[in-house]
């Protein structure tokens, strides 16, 4: 699972998965089978996207851009303790930790 840390909340869906799909400095052998993507906020998860694919990002050549379809999930609204100074990271599912 990908998880993608936004330093604010933007005002629509719409804007979040813009914000969310593109840019991100990761490396694509690293992003092989994951298929989910998590935005959260201060810990919250806002929303959880499928990945449907990703490449190189056409506008920030280094960085890495994802095509993303939003996802019912348990998860979205929950809290979690996720530590991290990078934006962009992967964990396994079963390793986040959910706050009750």
């Amino acid at each position: 699972m990908i998880v993608i840390k936004v330093n604010e909340v933007p005002t629509s869906r719409e804007a979040l998965k813009a914000r969310v799909k593109r840019a991100w400095r990761i490396s694509a052998d690293r992003l092989y089978n994951q298929e989910e993507l998590i935005a959260v906020y201060k810990g919250e998860i806002l929303e959880v996207y499928k990945i449907l694919s990703y490449e190189k990002d056409q506008m920030e050549h280094n960085r890495v851009a994802f095509e993303l379809e939003e996802k019912t999930s348990h998860l979205k609204g929950r809290k979690i303790k996720y530590r991290t100074a990078n934006p962009c990271t992967i964990i396994e599912q079963n390793k986040l930790v959910v706050i009750p």
